[in-house]
């Protein structure tokens, strides 16, 4: 296995490697051809650490620092370790929403009608080598 370089959980860096896995994907990707959206990730407490993450038909076309300023299609957060329980696949997405284990803000019915591909996006989040001492 090539050594790759570990991120730190939810760092510029780390997002920008999210990205390029969202990419790789191709079922994901074809499974949202019709979303576009902007989605703002962060870890509870760390708000101003925030990254973005835009998704346009499907694609991820950029990642990177959010914009504390902007308004974003869809808010993601969670503790650190709820985090890393879902990127190991410990917890699954959908229980993780219904438990407010993940914290949420955005269009529920969008949400819904992708769920598989959203759930999808959140276990891809655990092939990103990551260093979860944040």
């Amino acid at each position: 296995m090539e050594d790759r370089m570990a991120y730190k959980f939810l760092s510029e860096d780390w997002i920008k490697a999210y990205a390029e896995e969202w990419n790789k994907n191709e079922k994901l990707m074809n499974d949202l051809k019709n979303f576009s959206a902007s989605i703002k990730y962060y870890v509870e407490g760390k708000e101003n650490d925030a990254v973005e993450l835009i998704i346009e038909k499907g694609k991820a076309v950029s990642a990177g620092k959010a914009d504390p300023n902007k308004r974003y299609d869809f808010e993601l957060w969670a503790s650190l370790e709820n985090w890393k329980k879902l990127a190991t696949g410990e917890m699954g997405p959908r229980a993780a929403m219904l438990t407010k284990r993940l914290k949420f803000k955005g269009s529920m019915i969008t949400a819904m009608k992708y769920m598989g591909a959203f759930e999808e996006s959140l276990k891809m989040m655990g092939r990103v080598p990551t260093v979860w001492d944040v």
